[in-house]
C-alpha cells in the first residue's frame, strides 16, 4: 500500500527511511537511533540552566552534607562497577530474586561497608541510605540484622548478651526480629507465644496457629538467631511479654534447630520477594536462661523473678526503643518513596511535550499547573521530611546511648515517650505521602509510567508495605494521640525534644494573613492542635460520663478528633523541623530556595485541614482558605524552574534508578525504544496452535 502524505512527512522528521527500503537496505533500527540528530523530547539540560542556586552546593545541603555525601559517592561508585548491582528489565521470580539478594548482601560484606551502626554511625548511616534507593530488598536484609536485630539485642540486653552482639558485627551469625503473629500484629500486648520457666530452663510453645510468628524478615532462609517477643511464664504467673534472644539454626550445618519449624510466607509484589520473610512456630523449644533479654529484669536459679520497674508502663518502655527503631528508619522509606516519584515523575515531565498554544510548538507537560499540582508537593515532602528525619535520626541515637549507659533519669524517661508518640504518628505520616506520591507519579507519566521499566509500579509495590509494618498506620496513630491527650492530663506542657511546647500557650484565632506563608500556616496548626486535644478530652470525658469504657471510648473519639489530631502533631513538627534546617543553611540562593520548598510543604499539608479549620471556628471569612490556595500555586510556578535541578539533588546514580523515564540524560523515549527492539518479536512462541485455530475457524465457514 502507499504511504499517505502525512506518513512520508513523518519519516522525514525522524530522519528515517520508509520500512520498504529499510527492508531492502538492511537498515536496523539501532542504526537509526544512533545516526539521528531528532528526539521527541525536551532537553533536561535547558531546564538546569533556569536554576537559581548552585547544584553541587545544594546536592551537598540535600545528601546530609560533604562527610556523607563523600561515603555515599565511595559506595556508589565502586557498585556502579560492579554487574551484579546493574537492575534487570523485567521482573524476577523468587528463587531469582532471594539469590540476587543473597549474593548482594555478601558483596557488600566483602566491600567492608557493613559496619557496628552504633561505633561507626555515619558510615552505616550513609550505606543504608544508598541501598534504600539501589535495593530495598538488600536494605531490608542489611537493616533486620544490623539495626533491628542487633539493635533490640543492644537495647533490651544487658553484658551477658555482648557475645551474641559482637558476633552479629562481625556477620558471624545472622539475625531477625519475631514480634508479629499470625493474629496478633499491633496488639503486640496480646501475642501468644509462651516462654515458661521450666527446671532452670526457658521452653517456648505456640499453643495454637494463632500464635504462629509471621513476617519475620531473613527467617525463610538464612537467619540463625531471633529476638522473640513472648508471654513469660513463672511460677504459673504471667509476667507479661518479654524479649528473649535465641538461637533458631544450627550454626554449622545450617538446619534449624529441634523445637522449632520455620518455613517461608511465599510471593509478594515489589522487591519484597527478595526479603525471605518467614513464619516459625515452637514444640517445646528449650534454651538457657540467658535467653531472656534482662534490662531491668532477670530470672533466677530458684525460678523467681525480679525486676525493677516502677510500674508497668516503665517495663513495656524498655521494648519501646527496639519499636522505635524500626518506626523511625520507616519515615525514611517514606521519605525515599517521595524521592523516587518526585524524581522519575518530575525529570519525564519536564521532557514529555503534549498539546501548546493554537499554532505554536508542544510543551513540556511539566509546564501545566495541574501537572506541577500532581508533583511538586510530593518533591517538597521528599526535602522536608528528610531534613525532619536526619534531626530524628540524630535525637534517637543520642537517645539511645543514654539508655546504653545505664542512665535511669526522669528526663530520658520523658524522651522515651516522646519517641514513641512522635514516631508513632510520623511513620504513617511520611509513608502514606511516599505511597501515594508514587501512585500520583505513575500516573502523572500516562502510559509509560505503566511500563515496568518505569519502575514506578514496582516502587509503589515496593513501599506499598511500609504502611502496615511496625504497625498498621490508623492503628499506630492512636498511640501519638494517646500519648498527647496523657501528657496534658499530668500537666507536662514541654518535652526534651520540643514536639509539644505548643501546648504552653493557647494560641488565638485568625486575625488576618501575616506576611510570611509559614507562619500563617504554623498558627494555623498550633490552634487545630489544641482545638483537636481538648475536643477528644471532653469527647472522652463525655462517653465515660455516660458509663462507656476508656476502651469504646477511644475507639468512638478516633475518626474526628483524635486521628486528625495525631496527624497535625506529626506533620507541625516535621514542618518546623525541616524549616530549623533550612534557616541553618549557609548558602543564600540555596537557602532561599528551600525556604519556598518548605513552605509548599506545609501549604500543601494543611489544606486537607482547611474544613475543620472552619468548622472549629478558627476563622468564618473566605480570606484563610483563598490564601492558602493562591499561595501554593504561587509557589508550585516559581519553584517550577528549580524543581528539575532540587530532583537532581535527591535523585540517585542513574544506575541504581533504574527508569527509562526519570534518568538524568532526559533520553527517555531512545531508553524505552532500546528496551522494546530487545523485544523484537518475528514468530510467536505458539504461532502454530494459533494458525491451526485460524485454519478451524475458518473450515467451520
Amino acid at each position: 500500500k502507499e504511504i499517505s502524505h502525512s506518513m512520508k512527512s513523518a519519516w522525514r522528521v525522524f530522519n528515517l527511511r520508509p520500512r520498504k527500503e529499510l527492508c531492502n537496505g538492511r537498515i536496523g533500527l539501532r542504526s537509526i537511533m544512533t545516526s539521528s540528530s531528532y528526539s521527541p523530547g525536551a532537553s533536561l539540560d535547558e531546564w538546569r540552566k533556569k536554576a537559581t542556586f548552585d547544584g553541587g552546593k545544594m546536592r551537598v545541603i540535600l545528601q546530609g552534607g560533604e562527610d556523607k555525601l563523600a561515603l555515599k559517592d565511595e559506595i556508589w561508585q565502586i557498585l556502579e562497577k560492579d554487574p551484579l548491582f546493574k537492575k534487570s528489565n523485567h521482573q524476577l521470580s523468587l528463587d531469582e530474586a532471594r539469590e540476587v539478594t543473597h549474593k548482594r548482601w555478601k558483596k557488600i560484606i566483602e566491600y567492608g561497608f557493613v559496619c557496628d551502626p552504633y561505633a561507626e554511625y555515619e558510615r552505616f548511616s550513609a550505606l543504608i541510605e544508598v541501598l534504600e534507593q539501589l535495593d530495598t530488598a538488600l536494605q531490608a536484609r542489611t537493616t533486620l540484622h544490623s539495626n533491628v536485630f542487633l539493635g533490640a539485642v543492644t537495647s533490651m540486653g544487658t553484658e551477658r548478651h555482648s557475645s551474641i552482639i559482637e558476633k552479629g558485627n562481625r556477620n558471624e551469625i545472622v539475625g531477625c526480629f519475631a514480634l508479629t503473629e499470625l493474629s496478633h500484629g499491633s496488639n503486640t500486648q496480646s501475642i501468644q507465644t509462651t516462654a515458661t520457666f521450666e527446671n532452670g530452663q526457658l521452653v517456648f510453645r505456640t499453643p495454637h496457629i494463632g500464635a504462629m510468628k509471621v513476617w519475620s524478615g531473613n527467617l525463610a532462609q538464612s537467619a540463625t538467631h531471633a529476638v522473640v517477643f513472648a508471654q513469660l511464664y513463672v511460677g504459673g504467673k504471667c509476667e507479661g511479654v518479654h524479649g528473649f534472644v535465641i538461637q533458631v539454626r544450627d550454626e554449622k550445618n545450617h538446619r534449624v534447630l529441634p523445637g522449632i519449624k520455620v518455613g517461608d510466607m511465599g510471593e509478594k509484589p515489589g522487591h519484597w520477594n527478595g526479603v525471605e520473610n518467614g513464619w516459625m512456630m515452637f514444640e517445646d523449644y528449650r534454651c538457657s536462661l540467658d535467653a531472656l533479654l534482662n534490662r531491668g529484669c532477670d530470672l533466677t536459679n530458684d525460678a523467681r523473678y525480679v525486676h525493677s520497674f516502677k510500674s508497668d508502663r516503665d517495663k513495656k518502655s524498655v521494648s519501646l526503643g527496639a519499636l522505635s527503631i524500626g518506626r523511625i528508619g520507616i519515615v525514611g522509606k517514606g521519605v525515599n518513596a517521595c524521592r523516587m516519584a518526585a524524581t522519575i515523575g518530575i525529570r519525564y515531565s519536564a521532557v514529555r511535550k503534549q498539546f501548546g498554544p493554537p499554532n505554536g510548538e508542544e510543551l513540556p507537560i511539566l509546564s501545566y499547573p495541574l501537572q506541577r499540582r500532581r508533583l511538586l508537593p510530593a518533591l517538597a515532602a521528599a526535602i522536608s521530611i528528610g531534613f525532619f528525619q536526619e534531626k530524628m535520626v540524630d535525637l534517637f541515637a543520642q537517645y539511645m546511648a543514654r539508655v546504653l549507659s545505664g542512665e535511669k533519669s526522669d528526663e530520658l524517661a520523658e524522651t522515651s515517650k516522646e519517641v514513641h508518640g512522635l514516631s508513632s504518628c510520623c511513620k504513617p505520616r511520611a509513608t502514606w505521602l511516599g505511597v501515594n506520591a508514587l501512585a500520583e507519579a505513575r500516573a502523572a507519566c500516562g502510559g509509560h509510567g505503566f511500563l515496568f521499566i518505569s519502575r514506578l509500579n514496582e516502587l509503589r509495590d515496593t513501599y506499598d508495605p511500609s504502611q502496615t509494618f511496625e504497625g498498621e498506620n490508623n492503628i499506630l496513630v492512636q498511640q501519638a494521640s494517646n500519648y498527647l491527650l496523657s501528657q496534658k492530663k499530668q500537666g507536662i506542657l514541654s518535652s526534651p525534644m520540643g514536639s509539644i511546647d505548643f501546648l504552653q500557650s493557647p494560641p488565638s484565632t485568625f486575625g488576618g494573613w501575616k506576611g510570611d506563608s509559614l507562619e500563617n500556616v504554623i498558627s494555623a496548626y498550633e490552634w487545630l492542635l489544641h482545638y483537636t486535644l481538648d475536643k477528644t478530652e471532653k469527647e472522652l470525658e463525655e462517653r465515660k460520663r455516660k458509663g462507656e469504657d476508656a476502651f469504646t471510648a477511644r475507639n468512638e473519639t478516633q475518626i474526628d478528633t483524635a486521628h486528625p489530631l495525631a496527624i497535625a502533631y506529626a506533620e507541625l513538627t516535621m514542618i518546623k523541623w525541616a524549616n530549623e534546617a533550612v534557616e541553618e543553611i549557609e548558602d543564600e540562593k540555596c537557602r532561599g530556595v528551600l525556604r519556598r520548598v518548605i513552605r509548599l510543604f506545609a501549604l500543601s499539608q494543611l489544606q486537607p485541614h482547611l474544613a475543620l479549620l472552619y468548622i472549629g471556628g478558627y476563622c468564618s471569612g473566605p480570606e484563610l482558605g483563598r490564601r492558602v490556595k493562591e499561595e501554593q500555586l504561587s509557589l508550585e510556578e516559581s519553584l517550577s524552574p528549580e524543581c528539575v535541578s532540587l530532583v537532581d539533588g535527591i535523585a540517585p546514580p542513574d544506575f541504581a534508578l533504574g527508569s527509562a523515564l526519570g534518568a538524568s540524560d532526559g533520553r527517555a523515549y531512545e531508553r524505552m525504544v532500546e528496551d522494546f527492539l530487545s523485544r523484537e518479536v518475528d514468530r510467536a512462541p505458539f504461532a502454530d496452535d494459533l494458525l491451526d485455530m485460524i485454519k478451524t475457524n475458518k473450515a467451520k465457514l
